[in-house]
């Protein structure tokens, strides 16, 4: 990374977890996204440490919604933010990735992470009570 390359994130917060659907780490765990630049005006956003496998994760994801300040240019990204076993071909997020590059163009770009969980026959809910924040500066 250049060191005149701005870079900051902090990580978004689950929410309360409790019953059948709770996941290892109990309620309010953090969950941190990095961004990098990859190349001239791409950005890449990954999870630096995944969760260890455990059943429930199935049905959780991250969206990273980032903008770009100077062009006003959006995008999203979704990734896993744990590890995973044996992916099962109709399992959504067991088949994302744990990091993916965005063409943000050059220039000042924020996103924000929210964590999502699946839910049946319905859109993914927003299950994270405070979003994380990345910012950086693309060459």
């Amino acid at each position: 990374m250049p060191v005149d390359t701005l870079t900051f994130a902090l990580p978004a917060v689950g929410g309360l977890e409790a019953g059948p659907a709770g996941v290892p780490g109990g309620s309010f765990r953090p969950v941190l996204v990095t961004a990098s630049p990859e190349s001239a005006g791409s950005v890449r956003f990954s999870v630096p440490d995944p969760a260890p496998y455990y059943y429930q994760y199935h049905y959780r994801h991250l969206a990273v919604d980032w903008r770009n300040l100077q062009t006003g240019a959006t995008g999203r990204v979704a990734l896993r933010h744990w590890q995973t076993m044996n992916p099962v071909e109709d399992r959504y997020a067991e088949n994302l990735p744990t990091s993916a590059t965005a063409d943000t163009g050059s220039g000042p770009v924020v996103a924000t992470v929210t964590v999502l969980r699946d839910q049946w026959e319905a859109p993914p809910t927003v299950i994270s009570v405070i979003p994380g924040v990345s910012a950086i500066l693309v060459p």
